[in-house]
Protein backbone atom coordinates (compact mmCIF):
# COMPACT_ATOMS: atom_id res chain seq x y z
CA UNK A 1 0.00 0.00 0.00
CA UNK A 2 0.98 3.67 -0.76
CA UNK A 3 2.22 6.12 1.60
CA UNK A 4 -0.15 9.36 1.18
CA UNK A 5 3.37 11.20 0.57
CA UNK A 6 3.83 9.09 -2.29
CA UNK A 7 0.46 8.94 -3.91
CA UNK A 8 0.34 13.28 -3.73
CA UNK A 9 1.49 15.42 -6.73
CA UNK A 10 2.51 18.93 -6.58
CA UNK A 11 0.35 19.35 -10.32
CA UNK A 12 -2.02 17.21 -12.14
CA UNK A 13 -5.02 16.39 -13.99
CA UNK A 14 -7.17 13.46 -12.74
CA UNK A 15 -10.69 14.81 -12.18
CA UNK A 16 -13.14 12.20 -12.16
CA UNK A 17 -16.72 12.36 -11.37
CA UNK A 18 -16.04 12.81 -7.49
CA UNK A 19 -14.07 16.20 -8.46
CA UNK A 20 -18.15 16.99 -10.38
CA UNK A 21 -19.72 16.26 -7.15
CA UNK A 22 -17.41 18.02 -5.38
CA UNK A 23 -17.79 21.44 -7.70
CA UNK A 24 -21.64 20.69 -7.66
CA UNK A 25 -21.81 20.64 -4.21
CA UNK A 26 -20.01 23.75 -3.85
CA UNK A 27 -21.84 25.49 -6.83
CA UNK A 28 -25.51 24.77 -4.75
CA UNK A 29 -24.33 26.04 -1.56
CA UNK A 30 -24.04 29.25 -2.93
CA UNK A 31 -27.52 29.06 -3.53
CA UNK A 32 -28.49 27.80 -0.13
CA UNK A 33 -26.18 30.44 1.95
CA UNK A 34 -27.63 33.49 -0.37
CA UNK A 35 -31.43 32.41 0.48
CA UNK A 36 -30.35 31.55 4.00
CA UNK A 37 -28.73 34.96 4.44
CA UNK A 38 -30.86 36.89 2.23
CA UNK A 39 -34.15 35.29 3.86
CA UNK A 40 -33.61 32.55 6.75
CA UNK A 41 -33.89 35.32 9.36
CA UNK A 42 -37.79 36.03 8.30
CA UNK A 43 -38.37 33.00 6.93
CA UNK A 44 -37.23 29.99 9.65
CA UNK A 45 -38.46 27.33 7.02
CA UNK A 46 -35.13 28.51 4.53
CA UNK A 47 -32.98 28.37 7.94
CA UNK A 48 -34.12 24.84 9.11
CA UNK A 49 -35.02 22.94 6.17
CA UNK A 50 -32.98 24.74 3.43
CA UNK A 51 -29.59 25.51 5.25
CA UNK A 52 -29.54 23.05 8.06
CA UNK A 53 -31.01 20.41 6.24
CA UNK A 54 -29.94 20.28 2.64
CA UNK A 55 -26.88 22.45 3.31
CA UNK A 56 -25.17 21.33 6.48
CA UNK A 57 -26.95 17.78 6.51
CA UNK A 58 -26.59 17.12 3.25
CA UNK A 59 -24.28 19.06 0.99
CA UNK A 60 -22.41 19.63 3.96
CA UNK A 61 -21.74 16.30 5.71
CA UNK A 62 -23.68 13.39 4.09
CA UNK A 63 -22.81 13.50 0.04
CA UNK A 64 -19.60 14.17 1.15
CA UNK A 65 -19.01 11.13 3.48
CA UNK A 66 -21.50 8.79 1.15
CA UNK A 67 -18.73 9.85 -1.75
CA UNK A 68 -15.58 8.61 0.34
CA UNK A 69 -17.14 5.89 2.66
CA UNK A 70 -19.44 3.97 0.43
CA UNK A 71 -18.04 4.63 -2.91
CA UNK A 72 -14.21 5.58 -2.62
CA UNK A 73 -13.45 3.34 0.10
CA UNK A 74 -11.06 5.98 1.51
CA UNK A 75 -11.78 6.27 5.34
CA UNK A 76 -11.94 8.45 7.92
CA UNK A 77 -8.31 10.13 6.00
CA UNK A 78 -10.45 10.73 2.62
CA UNK A 79 -12.23 13.69 4.66
CA UNK A 80 -9.00 14.68 7.13
CA UNK A 81 -9.79 12.97 9.89
CA UNK A 82 -7.16 11.45 10.67
CA UNK A 83 -4.96 10.06 13.79
CA UNK A 84 -1.94 11.16 12.19
CA UNK A 85 0.25 14.26 13.36
CA UNK A 86 -3.08 15.00 16.03
CA UNK A 87 -0.85 16.44 18.76
CA UNK A 88 1.18 18.66 16.05
CA UNK A 89 -2.41 19.75 14.55
CA UNK A 90 -3.30 20.78 17.83
CA UNK A 91 -0.69 22.83 18.87
CA UNK A 92 -0.42 24.41 15.13
CA UNK A 93 -3.89 25.35 16.15
CA UNK A 94 -3.30 26.64 19.62
CA UNK A 95 -0.36 28.81 17.95
CA UNK A 96 -2.74 30.34 14.94
CA UNK A 97 -5.32 30.93 18.00
CA UNK A 98 -2.91 33.01 19.69
CA UNK A 99 -1.74 35.01 16.81
CA UNK A 100 -5.70 35.67 15.94
CA UNK A 101 -6.26 36.77 19.63
CA UNK A 102 -5.48 40.33 19.29
CA UNK A 103 -7.60 41.05 16.11
CA UNK A 104 -10.80 39.37 18.20
CA UNK A 105 -10.11 41.81 20.94
CA UNK A 106 -10.40 44.40 18.21
CA UNK A 107 -13.26 43.16 16.51
CA UNK A 108 -15.03 42.65 19.75
CA UNK A 109 -14.83 46.19 20.77
CA UNK A 110 -17.69 47.28 18.03
CA UNK A 111 -19.37 44.30 19.23
CA UNK A 112 -22.80 44.62 20.68
CA UNK A 113 -23.47 41.01 21.43
CA UNK A 114 -22.36 38.09 24.00
CA UNK A 115 -19.16 36.98 22.87
CA UNK A 116 -19.17 33.60 25.11
CA UNK A 117 -21.60 32.30 22.36
CA UNK A 118 -20.83 33.58 19.59
CA UNK A 119 -16.94 32.18 20.31
CA UNK A 120 -18.54 28.56 21.43
CA UNK A 121 -21.04 28.62 17.95
CA UNK A 122 -18.06 29.28 16.03
CA UNK A 123 -15.81 26.39 17.69
CA UNK A 124 -18.73 23.46 16.66
CA UNK A 125 -19.40 24.66 13.56
CA UNK A 126 -17.88 21.47 11.87
CA UNK A 127 -19.81 21.54 8.52
CA UNK A 128 -17.52 24.29 7.19
CA UNK A 129 -14.00 22.85 7.40
CA UNK A 130 -15.33 19.20 6.94
CA UNK A 131 -17.00 20.70 3.59
CA UNK A 132 -14.16 23.47 2.51
CA UNK A 133 -11.63 21.32 3.53
CA UNK A 134 -12.28 18.04 4.57
CA UNK A 135 -14.29 17.67 1.21
CA UNK A 136 -13.76 20.21 -1.36
CA UNK A 137 -10.00 20.67 -0.86
CA UNK A 138 -8.74 16.82 -0.77
CA UNK A 139 -11.43 16.22 -3.86
CA UNK A 140 -9.06 18.93 -5.30
CA UNK A 141 -5.96 17.94 -4.81
CA UNK A 142 -6.73 14.52 -6.39
CA UNK A 143 -7.77 15.50 -9.62
CA UNK A 144 -5.08 19.21 -9.78
CA UNK A 145 -2.37 18.54 -6.86
CA UNK A 146 -1.74 19.77 -3.61
CA UNK A 147 -0.59 23.67 -5.06
CA UNK A 148 -3.69 24.22 -6.61
CA UNK A 149 -6.31 22.81 -4.33
CA UNK A 150 -6.00 25.14 -1.41
CA UNK A 151 -6.48 27.90 -4.00
CA UNK A 152 -9.50 25.95 -5.02
CA UNK A 153 -11.25 25.32 -1.92
CA UNK A 154 -10.49 29.24 -0.69
CA UNK A 155 -12.29 30.43 -4.10
CA UNK A 156 -15.43 28.08 -3.09
CA UNK A 157 -15.10 29.45 0.30
CA UNK A 158 -15.17 32.94 -0.43
CA UNK A 159 -17.85 32.48 -3.45
CA UNK A 160 -20.46 30.86 -1.05
CA UNK A 161 -19.87 34.21 0.77
CA UNK A 162 -21.20 36.43 -2.16
CA UNK A 163 -24.16 38.53 -1.63
CA UNK A 164 -23.91 37.51 2.43
CA UNK A 165 -20.65 39.68 3.25
CA UNK A 166 -19.23 43.65 1.18
CA UNK A 167 -17.03 42.27 -1.56
CA UNK A 168 -13.99 43.45 0.22
CA UNK A 169 -14.45 41.24 2.51
CA UNK A 170 -15.63 38.12 0.20
CA UNK A 171 -11.84 38.74 -1.34
CA UNK A 172 -10.29 38.70 2.71
CA UNK A 173 -12.16 35.60 3.09
CA UNK A 174 -10.87 34.33 -0.23
CA UNK A 175 -7.44 35.27 1.12
CA UNK A 176 -7.83 33.16 4.67
CA UNK A 177 -9.28 30.36 2.54
CA UNK A 178 -5.83 29.79 0.92
CA UNK A 179 -4.01 30.45 4.21
CA UNK A 180 -6.52 28.16 6.02
CA UNK A 181 -5.95 25.47 2.73
CA UNK A 182 -2.42 25.93 3.37
CA UNK A 183 -1.92 24.71 6.74
CA UNK A 184 -4.84 22.20 6.46
CA UNK A 185 -2.42 20.68 3.10
CA UNK A 186 0.41 20.47 5.34
CA UNK A 187 -0.87 18.21 7.96
CA UNK A 188 -3.88 17.32 6.27
CA UNK A 189 -6.24 16.67 9.57
CA UNK A 190 -9.06 18.90 10.42
CA UNK A 191 -7.60 19.18 13.88
CA UNK A 192 -5.35 21.96 12.99
CA UNK A 193 -8.83 24.02 12.23
CA UNK A 194 -11.38 22.97 14.31
CA UNK A 195 -12.47 23.79 16.92
CA UNK A 196 -9.44 26.22 17.87
CA UNK A 197 -8.82 27.86 14.95
CA UNK A 198 -12.18 28.45 13.76
CA UNK A 199 -13.77 29.73 16.64
CA UNK A 200 -10.84 32.57 16.57
CA UNK A 201 -10.75 33.06 12.92
CA UNK A 202 -14.16 32.59 12.17
CA UNK A 203 -15.39 34.71 15.48
CA UNK A 204 -13.50 37.57 13.90
CA UNK A 205 -14.88 37.29 10.53
CA UNK A 206 -18.49 36.60 11.44
CA UNK A 207 -18.39 40.02 13.70
CA UNK A 208 -16.90 42.03 11.11
CA UNK A 209 -19.91 40.99 9.21
CA UNK A 210 -22.40 41.88 11.28
CA UNK A 211 -23.26 38.64 12.55
CA UNK A 212 -24.30 37.53 16.57
CA UNK A 213 -25.03 34.02 18.39
CA UNK A 214 -26.20 33.64 21.08
CA UNK A 215 -26.98 30.43 22.95
CA UNK A 216 -30.17 29.18 21.18
CA UNK A 217 -28.40 29.00 18.14
CA UNK A 218 -25.18 27.40 20.26
CA UNK A 219 -27.85 25.27 20.93
CA UNK A 220 -29.53 24.91 17.34
CA UNK A 221 -25.45 23.75 16.01
CA UNK A 222 -24.85 21.78 18.95
CA UNK A 223 -27.66 19.61 17.52
CA UNK A 224 -26.35 20.02 14.09
CA UNK A 225 -23.55 18.76 14.93
CA UNK A 226 -24.22 15.61 16.90
CA UNK A 227 -26.26 14.76 13.64
CA UNK A 228 -23.28 15.45 11.81
CA UNK A 229 -21.56 13.30 13.50
CA UNK A 230 -24.37 10.57 13.47
CA UNK A 231 -24.51 10.54 9.84
CA UNK A 232 -20.23 10.41 9.66
CA UNK A 233 -20.36 7.27 11.88
CA UNK A 234 -23.45 5.66 10.27
CA UNK A 235 -22.04 5.98 6.60
CA UNK A 236 -18.55 4.60 7.87
CA UNK A 237 -19.94 1.89 9.48
CA UNK A 238 -22.07 1.01 6.63
CA UNK A 239 -19.43 1.36 4.16
CA UNK A 240 -17.15 -0.96 5.86
CA UNK A 241 -14.00 1.10 4.43
CA UNK A 242 -10.42 1.24 5.87
CA UNK A 243 -9.46 3.16 9.18
CA UNK A 244 -7.45 5.81 8.43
Amino acid sequence: MTSDRTRRQAVSFNPGWDTAIAVATAVLMIGVYYLNSNFGYEQPAVFFIVFLGFGHLLLNTAIPAFVVFRICKEGWSGLGIRREKRLLSLLISVLLGALFFSGLIQSLEEFDGDPVPHFVFNGIALWEPLFVYGWLQLRFEKAFGYILAPILAGLAFAAYHLGSFPIDMVFMLFGFGIFYGIIFGLVRNLLVLIPITWAFGSSIGTIQGGFSFDWFTVGIYACVLLAQLGILYALKASGRSQVA
